[in-house]
């Protein structure tokens, strides 16, 4: 979820996790960590949107009844 974070913050294309800068350096960090496919990364990041707006919706609706 830290790349689909990054990726989503840096307003990057999830094309970046095959760039070779991007990889030396995670590899440098975690040899061993597996990096997600750019699918991945895109599939994560509409879920992640879908629960944090389903997150708001539902904090906006509390929020409503409470007025």
């Amino acid at each position: 979820m830290e790349i689909v974070r990054w990726v989503a913050e840096s307003a990057r294309p999830c094309m970046v996790v095959k760039n070779c800068g991007f990889l030396k350096l995670m590899k440098i960090g975690q040899p061993k960590y597996k990096i997600p496919s750019p699918k991945t990364v895109a599939y994560d990041t509409k879920t992640l949107f879908a629960k944090s707006h389903q997150h708001i919706v539902n904090l906006l609706q509390v929020g409503t009844m409470l007025l």
